[in-house]
């Protein structure tokens, strides 16, 4: 599938999650355009996620109606930190445990098979995107979408997260 192709695709995903034609089942815009990629195209989440950026990338227009979607669904239509907050302290507790549980498994894979740069970036990802969150007022998913719609936008902060990397990696190798 190219760019066009895949603008096409995405502009009806989109159009179909804004008249609530897809019942999203309180999942992700972004994690659901992804995944009909995915089958459209036969190929890996990866490639489909390269492609819904590149695509994004490439279309200024595109890539505004798609933060607005994600805006409209994750931030005006669900109010997604009430249920949370609600539930009794153990469920809260088996819930916080098992998710804690998770990024660190996944954190330890990821040191086998992702360089450093790549892991300090996707750390570094993860906080811009808790912070923008709790500053925000919006979820997770929403944060983080707002996060690369910025990125798309103006590769200049993708620069500035690489040369921050770098500064990293220095300071550690420099540590005793």
């Amino acid at each position: 599938m190219n760019i066009s192709q895949a603008r096409n695709f995405i502009i009806g995903e989109l159009e179909r999650i804004k008249k609530h034609e897809i019942e999203l089942h309180q999942g992700c815009v972004a994690c659901h355009v992804i995944s009909s990629l995915k089958e459209k195209q036969g190929h890996s989440e990866q490639d489909a996620a390269d492609l819904l950026s590149d695509t994004l990338t490439h279309d200024a227009k595109l890539n505004q109606e798609f933060i607005d979607v994600v805006e409209q669904i994750h931030m005006k239509e669900r109010n997604l930190g009430g249920a949370f907050a609600v539930r009794e302290r153990e469920s809260k507790d088996i819930y916080l445990e098992a998710y804690f549980s998770n990024v660190l498994d996944e954190l330890s894979s990821d040191l086998q098979f992702l360089s450093h740069p790549a892991i300090l970036r996707k750390l570094l990802l993860s906080y811009l995107s808790v912070y923008l969150a709790q500053t925000i007022g919006v979820d997770y998913h929403a944060a983080t979408e707002e996060l690369y719609y910025l990125l798309r936008k103006d590769d200049n902060k993708n620069s500035k997260i690489t040369k921050l990397i770098a500064k990293f990696e220095s300071k550690i190798k420099t540590s005793p």
